[in-house]
């Protein structure tokens, strides 16, 4: 065993050697009579032990241990020599660092041997834990994918970093990025090249970072840097600005490459918050904005757009359970025959009586419904009791009004749905319904995503007697397109184009076009936000089939529309 004698008495020095000359095993001794020297000693050469004396000329033994701490110096067990005894000072030296305290006294072959080898096995041992620990931390801390800190070791960084930053009024930033749409490449490339597109992510996004700044995978596909600079001139966004631009280039995974986008949501201490968790919570509010605002770009986080994210928040825990409670509601909007004003149908509508903020129209809560996947039951709940509606009230009129029918709106979720035509036809098989008396509403932003097969379904809706109408006709970018692929029957003219008769000769000759069309086509045709007498009057002398708005009749709930409008509507057909 190499070992280092560190002792300014030279008598107690050869005491100790002539203790280790006795002793069965072989030593290599070093000396030195100062602590300054041995340091130096220990910083160029490999000890096994040490043997320190407490009280040196330039230093005591505590004070050696903490240098051998601050440079690091883990290789070697020391055992601290002392002329005096005393627990506590044994205790500190410990604490410190040795792995004995040796009385001089005490100093024979055999128990100095013995301090020694003890020493050096302590030294291992408490090496192996340290290592097992430091592994173990280095597995907690950071993604064993990516190599990345983790979510708990970046907020482990994250607030020790703000804690300084408090104390020196620094500038510190976190931006969060999210991939846009990586589930569709596990979908369709598996998760193996998944993750392969993880790593290489993660490689651009640190190569991107500056020394100083730290990059983290906090998610599946979710990552998260934290900036911090004295400089308050420099600016978090242009860094967010260089991370998206490592989207820019494809991604080659092995057989295959990949283009994807990042949204990124930037927040900034003090101006947004002064916790971890706010500055986190205010970044994903900006990221989710960067989604909504159509992906691949970079939000800031601001008040008005938290207030955004606590209604949605609000709107999405409501309406889960807003079904369940009976809150939603459908009303009705009469459609009439623009050349005799009689009822020939009614859309069902739907609202939602929130419990907080009233009754809500559509556009208050739809999307978020779409986004959040409640569409779908909601959707069904909207078809079932409409369906349960129509077939009430054609029992009540006796079928003495031809071809009454009732139009329900569906969603691009549900339009895209596999099981759309069982949706139908069950709803229609439990509310007794013909089907030549329901009317489907969808609108061409439904027919973008996967057009062949929504077509095919379609075709089956249609084959079971099931009217199909294109909504907001006029507004999309390729109505002609669904007309000639989609088995479309209706088409409802959009409100928007209707608002401009007959004043604006523009406009008038548009609808015009849109009437005629629709005549060449063989197609009903229903002008939508009907509000004055004079677009009535249009649309009817222009060919218009079906009226509908305002001026007809605003949407109504269920026991007023029977009253005020199927009713009557029904006297006037008995007395023609």
């Amino acid at each position: 065993m190499n070992l280092l004698l560190v002792d300014d008495d030279e008598v107690d020095r050869e005491m100790i050697m002539r203790a280790l000359s006795q002793s069965d095993r072989e030593f290599v001794v070093a000396q030195s009579c100062y602590a300054k020297d041995a340091m130096e000693m220990v910083g160029t050469q490999q000890f096994d032990g040490i043997l320190l004396d407490y009280m040196l000329p330039d230093a005591n033994g505590l004070e050696v241990l903490t240098w051998l701490n601050d440079i690091g110096k883990e290789d070697s067990a020391v055992v601290m020599i002392s002329r005096y005894e005393d627990e506590k000072l044994a205790e500190r030296c410990i604490e410190l660092g040795a792995q004995d305290f040796l009385l001089k006294d005490e100093v024979t072959p055999g128990r100095l041997c013995r301090a020694i080898i003890n020493a050096r096995q302590r030294f291992s041992m408490a090496r192996a834990l340290r290592q097992s620990h430091e592994k173990l931390k280095e597995l907690a801390e950071h993604d064993s994918l990516t190599r990345l800190v983790n979510r708990y070791g970046f907020e482990l960084c994250l607030n020790r970093t703000l804690s300084q930053t408090k104390r020196c009024h620094g500038m510190l930033s976190v931006i969060l990025l999210d991939l846009d749409d990586f589930k569709g490449v596990n979908d369709t490339l598996g998760h193996q090249v998944g993750d392969i597109l993880l790593v290489e992510v993660a490689s651009r996004l640190s190569s991107a970072l500056r020394e100083t700044d730290l990059i983290a995978r906090i998610g599946g596909d979710e990552f998260v840097a934290l900036i911090c600079d004295p400089d308050p001139a420099y600016l978090p966004f242009n860094l967010a600005k260089r991370l998206l631009k490592t989207f820019e280039a494809p991604f080659n995974l092995g057989e295959s490459s990949v283009m994807i986008g990042a949204s990124l949501g930037i927040a900034l201490y003090g101006e947004c918050a002064d916790t971890a968790d706010e500055l986190l919570k205010c970044a994903d509010i900006a990221m989710y904005r960067a989604k909504n605002e159509g992906r691949n770009q970079i939000q800031c986080y601001s008040e008005e757009l938290e207030h955004q994210v606590r209604y949605r928040t609000r709107i999405e825990q409501g309406l889960r359970g807003a079904i369940a409670r009976n809150e939603l509601k459908l009303f009705y909007q009469g459609k009439f025959e623009a050349s005799s004003g009689r009822l020939v149908g009614m859309e069902a509508l739907l609202r939602w009586q929130h419990p907080e903020d009233g009754l809500l129209a559509p556009d208050r809560f739809m999307a978020i419904a779409e986004e959040t996947g409640l569409m779908e039951p909601i959707g069904e709940w909207v078809l079932e009791t409409a369906c349960h509606q129509a077939r009430e009230w054609l029992d009540m009129v006796g079928y003495r009004i031809p071809h009454l029918s009732v139009a329900v709106n569906f969603s691009a979720s549900q339009i895209a749905a596999d099981k759309l035509p069982k949706v139908i036809r069950d709803a229609l098989t439990r509310s007794g319904l013909a089907p030549e008396n329901l009317e489907l509403e969808i609108t061409e932003n439904a027919l973008i995503k996967r057009p062949e097969q929504i077509a095919a379904a379609l075709k089956v809706v249609r084959a079971m007697g099931v009217t199909l109408a294109l909504d907001d006709f006029g507004t999309g970018y390729s109505s002609l397109d669904h007309l000639m692929h989609f088995p479309i029957q209706v088409i409802k003219i959009d409100k928007s184009l209707v608002a401009t008769v007959p004043e604006d000769e523009k406009g008038c000759r548009l609808l015009t076009a849109l009437l005629n069309f629709s005549q060449g086509f063989g197609m009903v045709s229903v002008a939508e936000g009907i509000e004055t007498e004079a677009q009535a009057a249009f649309c009817a002398e222009h060919g218009c089939d079906l009226l509908q708005g305002y001026l007809l009749g605003r949407p109504v709930d269920a026991a007023t529309f029977e009253k005020d409008v199927l009713l009557p509507a029904l006297g006037k057909y008995l007395d023609g």
